[in-house]
């Protein structure tokens, strides 16, 4: 065994021997200039692949964050939403990646990197509170098919959402719930018994008045109910 003590690698100062792991590597017990204490196999040590406890790997983070702009307070929220964009698209083992990579949804280069997605996003309308969305559900990520939109703006776009053609007026189930004054209970009763159903109530409910005045005005004129 060759004797590393006291002996400086990057950040980290062996202290002593700790044991061997399943390679039969020797583990040495480090102290890294940060303070905390690391336990890391003597060939990565030897061959300059384990140079602190990962503070600086953190710290590299943090100089680039700072580079752009970025505050190191806790990871930004455009952050978490990039690195989400990234499962949707890069993960298979994401819940999410069957409706995005799955499907040949892609990443355009540029936002690969970080900083250059935050500084789009602080250029183009990001505010806390919004969410990222592509105008194009077939398209990629990318500035060109990208905007920030409310949450509930967002629910009722996705490709998930179902859309039911009443009158040649195509709205989703919750935007004719509420335009007619039908609870989604209701609606998912009759849902359940087939679109005709429930296209056949909200059609009775604009004739009969229970629906909103000013959708009746907008939009139907003139309703004959089959």
């Amino acid at each position: 065994m060759k004797d590393l003590s006291n002996q400086r690698f990057g950040r980290l100062v062996a202290i002593k021997p700790c044991g061997k792991n399943k390679y039969r590597n020797v583990l040495w017990l480090c102290r890294c200039d940060c303070g905390k204490e690391h336990i890391v196999p003597s060939g990565k040590l030897l061959q300059g692949k384990s140079k602190s406890c990962g503070c600086y790997a953190y710290d590299l983070h943090v100089t680039q964050l700072e580079k752009h702009g970025i505050t190191t307070g806790g990871k930004p929220r455009t952050f978490v939403i990039w690195n989400g964009m990234k499962a949707r698209c890069l993960n298979p083992k994401a819940v999410s990646y069957k409706n995005y990579g799955g499907r040949g949804i892609k990443i355009c280069d540029d936002w690969l990197t970080f900083a250059n997605f935050h500084n789009w996003a602080v250029n183009n309308g990001y505010q806390d509170g919004l969410e990222l969305d592509r105008i194009n559900n077939d398209m990629d990520y990318c500035p060109e098919n990208c905007r920030w939109v409310s949450k509930a703006f967002n629910l009722g776009h996705q490709r998930k959402t179902r859309f039911i053609e009443v009158c040649s007026i195509k709205l989703n189930v919750t935007t004719w719930c509420k335009e007619v004054g039908l609870s989604k209970t209701k609606a998912y009763q009759l849902l359940h018994i087939g679109e005709d159903a429930f296209r056949e109530e909200v059609k009775k409910r604009i004739v009969t008045g229970k629906g909103q005045q000013y959708f009746i005005n907008k939009f139907c004129g003139e309703l004959a109910v089959s």
